[in-house]
C-alpha cells in the first residue's frame, strides 16, 4: 500500500498510479464480476491521492491542468479502463459542488472519507430525473436516477429534478446524502460494467431542504464569482472535462497493445503456414496500422488539450464553435481507440474471446465509453458538419450540468 501524502503532483499521482497497474489489471475481471470497483482498489488509489481530483480547490482538491488531468486518466485506462472511467466522472460532476455554499459543501468535503465523495447525474430527459415540488423551507423530491456512475462509493448524490409539469427549462441541482437514497443494483451492461453505474432512487417523496437546492442561474453566478476570485474550477465546464476524458480511451489502448504484444510470440495462424503469428505479414500492417491510430488519437488528445490549457492562461471561455470542436475530437479519439483495439482483438483470434482473457474486456470497456452520448462520433460529425455550414437546428438536449456550463 503507498503511504498518503499531503497535496501529491500530478507527476506523483501518475507515478504512483503506474505503481498500480498491475493491481489494477489483475483486478479487472473482478470488478468486473462485482459490477463494481473492489474496495481494496478504492481504498489504494486514495492512498495514491488520487480523489483529490474529484474534491473542490478550495477544500483541499487538486488544481490540474487539462494534460495532468489527461495524463492521470491514461495511466489510470492502462490499467483498469472502468476504474479510470469512475474517476473521471466523479472529478467532473464534482466541478458544479463549487457553487453550492460553503456551509453546505464544507461538510461534505471536511468529513473523513476514503474514496470519491460524490457522485452526479444531470438530467437529459425526465426518464433520467426526478422530480420536485415546493414547500415551505425546502422542496419534496421524488424519482429514480440512472446511469449513477461513482454512486457506489459516494457519500453525497448531485441529482437534477424537474420542478414543472409543463416545462422541461424548469430544472435544478439537489445535493442529497447517499443514506438517503435506494441503490437498485440494476447495471449490468456489456461494457464498463465495473462502474457500478446503477440505479438510485429515493424511497417515496424525501424533503430537501431549500440550501441544498439551486437553481442554474443562481449556480452558474455562483460558478463565475469563484473561478473569478480564483476558488473555483479552471475554465471549460464540461467541454474541458469531455476532453480529458480522452485519457482513460487512450489508456485502454496502450493497454490492449501491450497485451497482444506479450502474446503474438506464443501464437500461431492456424490454417496458415505460420507457426508464429510474429513472422506473418499481415501481423506487421495490423501492428502498425493499430498503433498509427491510437497514436494519432493521442496527437488529437494533445492539441485539443493544449488548446484548452491556452484558454485558461488567457482568462477566456471556448466559444460556441470552439466546443462543438473540443466535442467532436474527444468523440472521434475514442472511437479511434476502440477501433484500433477492436482491430487487435479480431487478430488475436478465437482464444481471445475467453472471459479470462482481458483483451476482449478492454474492448467491450473502450466501445462501451465510445457509445456514450458525450462520446457518439456520428452525433458530434453532424454537430460539426452544421457548425460549419451555418446550419440552423432546433436546441440540444442537454443536461442541467451542460446547460451551468
Amino acid at each position: 500500500m503507498i503511504t498518503r501524502t499531503a497535496a501529491p503532483t500530478a507527476e506523483e499521482i501518475v507515478a504512483r498510479i503506474v505503481e498500480l497497474q498491475p493491481w489494477l489489471r489483475d483486478q479487472q475481471a473482478v470488478a468486473e464480476q462485482e459490477r463494481r470497483i473492489p474496495q481494496e482498489t478504492i481504498e489504494r488509489l486514495d492512498a495514491a491521492g488520487v480523489f483529490s481530483l474529484s474534491k473542490p480547490k478550495r477544500y483541499g482538491g487538486a488544481d490540474f491542468t487539462t494534460r495532468e488531468m489527461l495524463d492521470i486518466y491514461r495511466a489510470l485506462g492502462s490499467g483498469c479502463g472502468a476504474t479510470a472511467w469512475v474517476v473521471w466522472a466523479t472529478a467532473g460532476g464534482n466541478m458544479w459542488s463549487n457553487a453550492f455554499a460553503d456551509d453546505v459543501v464544507a461538510p461534505v468535503y471536511e468529513s473523513p472519507w476514503v474514496g470519491n465523495r460524490t457522485f452526479a447525474v444531470g438530467g437529459t430527459s425526465r426518464h433520467m430525473s426526478g422530480t420536485a415540488t415546493k414547500v415551505d423551507g425546502g422542496w419534496m423530491v421524488k424519482g429514480a436516477w440512472p446511469f449513477a456512475t461513482g454512486s457506489v462509493h459516494a457519500s453525497h448524490g448531485y441529482l437534477a429534478v424537474f420542478y414543472d409539469d409543463s416545462d422541461d427549462s424548469k430544472v435544478g441541482m439537489v445535493l442529497i446524502p447517499k443514506v438517503q437514497l435506494i441503490s437498485r443494483h440494476d447495471w449490468e451492461a456489456m461494457g464498463l460494467a465495473a462502474t457500478g453505474s446503477q440505479t438510485v432512487a429515493t424511497d417515496g417523496e424525501l424533503f430537501v431542504p431549500d440550501e441544498r437546492f439551486g437553481f442554474p442561474s443562481q449556480l452558474a453566478a455562483r460558478t463565475a464569482e469563484l473561478v473569478a476570485q480564483g476558488l473555483g474550477p479552471r475554465r471549460g465546464g464540461l467541454p474541458r472535462s469531455i476532453v480529458s476524458s480522452t485519457g482513460v480511451a487512450l489508456g485502454m489502448a496502450d493497454q490492449a497493445m501491450d497485451v497482444f504484444l506479450s502474446s503474438i510470440g506464443r501464437r500461431s495462424i492456424p490454417y496458415s503456414p505460420y507457426t508464429r503469428q510474429v513472422d506473418a505479414p499481415v501481423a506487421h500492417h495490423i501492428i502498425g496500422r493499430a498503433a498509427m491510430q491510437i497514436r494519432a488519437a493521442g496527437r488529437l488528445a494533445d492539441a485539443a488539450v493544449a488548446d484548452f490549457d491556452r484558454l485558461d492562461q488567457e482568462g477566456v471561455d471556448p466559444t460556441p464553435d470552439e466546443i462543438v470542436h473540443f466535442h467532436t475530437d474527444a468523440a472521434y479519439v475514442w472511437n479511434e481507440c476502440a477501433m484500433a483495439i477492436e482491430t487487435l482483438l479480431r487478430a488475436s483470434g478465437a482464444s481471445a474471446i475467453s472471459k479470462r482473457m482481458p483483451l476482449q474486456l478492454i474492448a467491450r470497456n473502450c466501445r462501451a465509453g465510445s457509445l456514450h452520448a458525450a462520446n457518439n462520433v456520428d452525433t458530434w460529425m453532424e454537430n460539426l458538419g452544421r457548425s460549419m455550414l451555418g446550419v440552423e437546428a432546433a436546441p440540444s438536449s442537454m443536461s442541467v450540468l451542460e446547460r451551468r456550463s
